[in-house]
């Protein structure tokens, strides 16, 4: 069959390798800034980076609102119409 080419290799693949460093990089993390024993460190790594991602998906949230907000009140005294809306 005619298979399309495509310049990107499977994602699973590479996301596979940065979920690893990213379970490493916290592991080593926690363990140095918490002083925890290497096994444990790995036991609480997991919810240490459910934990970062939960803090960079309200953070988001909280910009997008300030973003909404902001173009709100510039509607609101008549400064332009916005392409967010």
């Amino acid at each position: 069959m005619n298979q399309p080419k495509t310049l990107a290799e499977t994602p699973w693949g590479q996301s596979r390798i940065e979920v690893l460093v990213l379970y490493v990089l916290t592991t080593v993390g926690s363990g140095m800034l918490m002083e925890l024993h290497w096994l444990t460190a790995m036991a609480v790594a997991p919810l240490v980076m459910l934990v970062m991602l939960l803090g960079v998906m309200a953070s988001v949230q909280v910009l997008w609102m300030v973003v909404l907000g902001m173009e709100r009140l510039g509607t609101a005294i008549g400064l332009r119409k916005s392409p967010l809306t």
